[in-house]
């Protein structure tokens, strides 16, 4: 926004100098998620785990109560808000739970992420490595909550890609990071968050080593032109990466990013080939991209 920190937590004063209130974000629930994503079909939400900023436990809570679980703002019912979520409109939302095995030690984390599957009915699970000060690699800490989402059934999207947050550590959120990972689970179903940015060439790699592994989109759509995303798509295939591998993505509401341009800049990304001398992408890949990967992936349309 050009007005608030992104390494660390805006101060008091600085929320309200950007005019956002003290609370930070604008509170964003069911019907603004609805509001804000006019034209699509289905809207992944998907939690944050407990995790420490500046000494501050942070992650996906009710600051509102709107959603009806009950209790005061808790990151540790991360997966409560989200499955209420879920509930407001079932039709329209798919819910990704999170666990992180480094608060609370890995027999609990996969206690929850068995109860979010089960009981919450969540879809899948998001990890957090980088922010969590843990890495994806590690065998004692990591594969007890990979072993358990393949005995779910359920995908894993792991943020491994870079962040401007101050406490994030980078040296955790190489996509190489998991290639330990698809060689040792190979039927997990492994989503790479923001198609490993700044590090895509390594992440489009992982997509061509590993069967099971996916990309999304976001953040990394949002932050390169129409030009790059044109010339970005059109060289996956020649180096082995099928785009029915990448699902769009848009982040929202990070940074408040707007879907709908989002999902025009992919519609649109083909108004760049002429200049280019390239071929246009074909549009069945590019609705496949747009939401038709990620339905087949998730098992909502068939093969």
């Amino acid at each position: 926004m050009g007005v608030l920190a992104s390494h660390r937590m805006p101060t008091e004063d600085e929320w309200e100098a950007s005019g956002y209130s003290g609370r930070g974000w604008p509170l964003i629930g069911p019907a603004e998620s609805l509001r804000d994503h006019p034209g699509f079909d289905k809207i992944v939400v998907l939690a944050v785990s407990p995790q420490y900023l500046d000494g501050r436990l942070i992650g996906t809570v009710d600051t509102g109560g709107s959603l009806g679980v009950p209790g005061p703002p808790d990151p540790e019912r991360c997966n409560d808000y989200v499955a209420a979520v879920v509930r407001a409109a079932p039709d329209r939302f798919i819910g990704f739970a999170s666990v992180n095995p480094a608060f609370r030690g890995v027999r609990a984390a996969v206690a929850e992420l068995r109860r979010a599957v089960t009981e919450l009915g969540l879809s899948g699970v998001k990890l957090y490595p980088m922010y969590q000060h843990w890495s994806p690699a590690d065998r004692d800490l990591a594969f007890g909550v990979y072993e358990a989402a393949g005995e779910l059934g359920i995908p894993v999207m792991i943020h491994q890609a870079g962040s401007t947050r101050i406490d994030a550590s980078l040296e955790l959120g190489r996509p190489a990071l998991l290639d330990d990972v698809g060689r040792c689970f190979r039927d997990l179903r492994v989503i790479i968050a923001h198609c490993g940015h700044p590090w895509v060439d390594e992440a489009l790699f992982l997509l061509t080593k590993h069967p099971n592994f996916y990309g999304e989109l976001s953040y990394l759509l949002a932050s390169i032109t129409r030009r790059d995303l044109f010339l970005l798509l059109h060289r996956c295939e020649p180096m082995f990466v099928p785009l029915e591998k990448l699902f769009f993505g848009t982040d929202y509401p990070g940074f408040l990013y707007d879907p709908v341009a989002l999902a025009e800049k992919v519609r649109s990304v083909n108004q760049e080939a002429g200049s280019l001398g390239l071929d246009p992408i074909p549009q069945r890949k590019l609705d496949g991209l747009l939401g038709g990967n990620f339905a087949r992936f998730l098992g909502l349309i068939p093969d």
